[in-house]
């Protein structure tokens, strides 16, 4: 549960969610790697004043709000990240830090954004408090997935620097701004599980929709046709080696990993048809190619060997199949074999 401050000490942001105080340099590294990961922390200068303490906020499940402080300059190493993002804002001061090959220095505005997957390692200057946002790596991809409808190994990587002053980021500002305020509040947000997992998605949403990263690009994109996103690409190929197989909408998605209306939405955009619906189509094509090719050799007098041709490819009721055919060709099955 979290604590409420003294009405004799000042109000510092998240508060009420205060995880300790210490001037301890060992209890900071230890409290702070709970929530973050295990990490080098030391005091720049000898004999520095420690003066650190942690607030933490749960938003939902892959969120969380932070505010942290040192009070002296330190040197934090917490190498790779892994499994989340940090959106680390100074408040007062500032921070050198540096991502892989990529180094920035954070002071107001500027904020960090480093990838999980490269070292990290960071030197706050002196009275540099830090508002930090935690979001989960498999949420953020998960929700870069949803936007893009395509299958991602990875989630994405994101430019070090962060300029909330820049336009297109006034609304992440803002939002974490509410996001602190409403956390609290006396009735925080995390406490409506209906409305903390709305802003949940909407924080991810928005910082994958106006900070740049290696995706953006994509994001950025009108909808159109020119490119078959790899889940579209995945489900049409699965139906391709298995078309002559009784297939289910079901089947599809649990091989493509997706739920049946991810999958709907995504052939829509992308073929301006449902999955079935390609599916029965990819079978007609096969079907006309054998009845021609039935025809070519002279082998098409049998009646029933429309019936034949058209059950191999998953027609079993000859009228709706008829009725298909004749509005994808403009004619009827057994016309190709009378040529």
């Amino acid at each position: 549960m979290p604590t409420s401050p003294s009405p004799m000490s000042p109000t510092l942001p998240l508060e009420r969610w205060r995880l300790f105080a210490s001037r301890d340099l060992d209890e900071a590294r230890e409290r702070v790697a709970r929530v973050f990961c295990p990490h080098r922390l030391e005091t720049v200068e000898r004999g520095g004043r420690l003066d650190a303490c942690h607030h933490v906020a749960p938003l939902h499940r892959h969120v969380s709000l932070n505010y942290v402080q040192y009070g002296a300059a330190v040197r934090i190493e917490p190498g790779c990240l892994g499994s989340f993002y940090l959106l680390q804002i100074p408040l007062r001061g500032g921070a050198d830090v540096r991502c892989g090959n990529t180094r920035m220095e954070a002071h107001g505005a500027l904020a960090s954004l480093p990838s999980p997957t490269e070292p990290l390692s960071m030197r706050w200057h002196d009275d540099s408090p830090h508002l930090i946002v935690r979001l989960d790596r498999e949420a953020v991809r998960m929700q870069l997935e949803s936007l893009l409808q395509v299958a991602l190994e990875q989630g994405p990587v994101f430019d070090l620097a962060v300029d909330l002053a820049r336009p297109e980021l006034h609304g992440l500002s803002a939002l974490v701004g509410y996001l602190r305020d409403a956390l609290d509040s006396p009735v925080p947000i995390s406490q409506q599980a209906q409305l903390a997992e709305q802003a949940e998605r909407h924080l991810i949403c928005t910082l994958l929709l106006s900070a740049p990263h290696d995706w953006s690009a994509v994001l950025g994109r009108p909808p159109g046709r020119d490119v078959i996103p790899g889940l579209v690409r995945r489900a049409q190929d699965y139906m391709r080696a298995h078309v002559d197989r009784p297939l289910t909408l079901a089947d599809v998605c649990n091989h493509v990993g997706v739920a049946a209306r991810t999958l709907q939405a995504a052939f829509r955009r992308h073929t301006g048809d449902t999955p079935m619906a390609w599916l029965r189509d990819l079978r007609l094509q096969r079907v006309r190619a054998e009845l021609l090719a039935h025809a070519r050799a002279g082998t098409g007098g049998r009646a029933a060997l429309v019936a034949d041709v058209a059950a191999r490819h998953g027609f079993f009721h000859l009228g709706h199949f008829g009725a298909h055919y004749r509005r994808r060709f403009g004619e009827t099955p057994s016309s190709v074999l009378k040529r």
